[in-house]
């Protein structure tokens, strides 16, 4: 699917005007229901905000991961104090520290990623670049914090496909998992294209958003027949040949479907040889 009609920003449509500021490196968390962003920092801490910028409340520890639970009344976060040591911390939305758990960075320096699954569980993973990835399932209950299990090698967390079946995949073995839960054994498997580098992102119902960073390719996939549906790319970017190789790319590094918009990121270089980021938003809702 081509993307005729979009409009070109210089501003950053999922993040809130007050907070245009922050940066891709930046770590923070966004719930655009109750909104409130909540934004970390390895030098200075987390801070809990208001979309209008009232800071509801704060704590000084180096924070690496954040990830708001609002519903449940929970914030989880990932206190850094060395390359090789961290600390998960849950906190209620007042600021008091609920439960804590110490855990060992064995990539070493990685960045940390924090996603909820149901019945207060959360994966973090550790992301290590091209030295790989380590996930594991975390527990909140009875006030403590526990590792129910720890993952294969290099697979990430992508959504849940119903109450019962997870979705992961493999970026660097280009498959996608569909398991159980919380058992998390496989049921399902694909295979795609073994150059492919994939990440995963969910859209809705049985469908999600696939794309090979490796090429900048973004592609609907349906879950129920485990195929790919068709690639997204927006007029103007469609996928070209780049000089000596022999696979197609797209200039679209990010891409996201939110509040019914097609929301694509791109980047130019501007006279000083700075790189200036862009957004492209569609007009329409098909999907």
């Amino acid at each position: 699917m081509i993307i005729n009609n979009y409009t070109k920003s210089s501003k950053n449509p999922l993040l809130p005007e007050a907070f245009q500021y922050l940066k891709r490196r930046d770590i923070f968390a966004i719930d655009y229901i109750h909104r409130q962003i909540g934004v970390g920092n390895e030098a200075v801490g987390f801070s809990l905000y208001t979309f209008d910028k009232e800071l509801l409340w704060e704590v000084v520890k180096p924070i690496g991961g954040v990830l708001l639970l609002i519903d449940h009344q929970q914030i989880w976060l990932a206190e850094r104090h060395n390359a090789q040591k961290i600390t998960i911390w849950v906190y209620d939305l007042q600021g008091n520290a609920l439960a804590s758990l110490p855990m060992k960075d064995e990539i070493v320096d990685a960045n940390i990623g924090l996603k909820a699954l149901p019945d207060n569980k959360v994966i973090i993973t550790f992301y290590g670049g091209q030295d790989g990835a380590m996930s594991s399932l975390l527990s909140f209950e009875d006030k403590k914090l526990t590792i129910v299990k720890k993952l294969p090698d290099d697979i990430d967390f992508c959504c849940m496909m119903s109450e019962k079946e997870a979705i992961f995949v493999d970026f660097y073995e280009a498959k996608l998992y569909i398991m159980s839960y919380p058992q998390l054994k496989t049921r399902k498997e694909y295979q795609f294209s073994e150059d492919w580098g994939v990440v995963a992102q969910p859209l809705e119902g049985t469908k999600i958003l696939i794309t090979d960073l490796n090429c900048n390719r973004h592609y609907i996939f349906d879950l129920s027949a485990m195929t790919i549906e068709e690639e997204i790319t927006f007029k103007g970017f469609e996928p070209y040949q780049e000089e000596g190789e022999d696979f197609l790319v797209t200039d679209i590094d990010e891409l996201h479907y939110h509040n019914g918009q097609w929301i694509a990121t791109y980047m130019e270089v501007d006279s000083q040889c700075n790189a200036v980021f862009y957004w492209l938003v569609s007009e329409s809702n098909d999907k």
